[in-house]
């Protein structure tokens, strides 16, 4: 059994650190450049003065053949996975387990990530990893809990048993789309929150637009007939929390350059790396058509995406509309 990481970024090197207390890692980046250069220093762009453990084994994605026991973590945008499966299937690697990580639905048909790789490749076992997991808090060994999610409880068993470490442990759910879907959403209500921090609004704005986010999720939740109440396990409010109160949060420093008056490509060069929060508010304005009562979702995607003169008057006319 291999253990292979797809995806080189801030989040896939820290999943590869972390499952190679216990297993030799391969991790798979776009091409050999940057595999040999991440072996010669054995430390990544993405996490500076972080030294990779020797049995990480970095390499260009597909060097070697995936058998069906192999257990394959994805961590590349979301928006990647149909290429990404495409490969998998012209390299006969579609009986494998899929582990995914990544975040987003995609936005043409609405569909997770789980279920776009099953409709190409039937014949995986797909398995989802998340929760309230900071990247860089974990690479620098504080520890954190997530949820592993999987239709087949045997591979949730041997997910635990081959990935769980002192660092980080798991949950478990077999509700596999609420927990994509969650994952998803919460980009969005993070960038709300780093909008207001970049109007000077404190905690007390803060802790409105979480609650009212959580809300939101019900809604989206039960419209796409998922069980809501995952929106308040740690996969749904926990990781929601997480990501709206991190300095770290890519999501949160997205929204405060855009309160700053950076435009929306501005603030995604100086992220510097992929806010699934953006991708995730061009899809969900997809669900307009359908009258939704989402109006913090709906004000999010308006800011990113429309010319607001007043987006300070924008937010505070959203929040002080909601009730409940």
């Amino acid at each position: 059994m291999k253990l292979i990481v797809i995806g080189s970024g801030n989040w896939g090197t820290t999943l590869a650190m972390l499952f190679a207390q216990k297993n030799e890692v391969y991790l798979w980046t776009i091409d050999q450049t940057e595999a040999d250069e991440i072996n010669k220093t054995r430390e990544s762009k993405f996490l500076p003065g972080m030294k990779l453990p020797e049995n990480i084994i970095v390499e260009k994605k597909f060097t070697r053949k995936i058998a069906d026991e192999d257990i394959v973590i994805t961590v590349i945008p979301s928006r990647y996975i149909d290429d990404l499966a495409d490969e998998m299937i012209a390299n006969g690697a579609d009986r494998c387990t899929v582990l995914n990580a990544s975040k987003g639905v995609k936005h043409s048909t609405l569909k997770t990530v789980g279920e776009t790789l099953l409709d190409k490749m039937p014949n995986i076992v797909f398995a989802n990893l998340s929760g309230p997991t900071i990247a860089r808090e974990l690479a620098e060994g504080l520890p954190a809990k997530a949820i592993l999610a999987c239709e087949d409880v045997g591979t949730l068993f041997r997910l635990q048993q081959i990935l769980e470490n002192d660092l980080l442990k798991f949950e478990y759910s077999r509700d596999v789309k609420g927990i994509e879907l969650a994952a998803s959403l919460k980009g969005l209500i993070a960038i709300a929150v780093g909008i207001a921090d970049g109007l000077g609004f404190k905690t007390n704005a803060f802790g409105l637009i979480m609650t009212y986010g959580v809300h939101e999720f019900v809604t989206v939740m039960k419209f796409l007939g998922v069980d809501y109440k995952t929106a308040y396990s740690i996969a749904g409010i926990g990781d929601l929390i997480t990501t709206c109160i991190s300095e770290n949060s890519r999501n949160r420093r997205f929204g405060k350059l855009l309160a700053q008056g950076y435009s929306r490509e501005e603030a995604l060069n100086e992220v510097g790396m992929v806010v699934e929060g953006v991708s995730m508010a061009k899809t969900i304005q997809k669900f307009s058509k359908f009258n939704l009562s989402i109006p913090l979702i709906s004000c999010i995607t308006r800011i990113i995406f429309e010319d607001v003169e007043d987006v300070r008057q924008e937010m505070l006319d959203t929040i002080n509309s909601i009730s409940g």
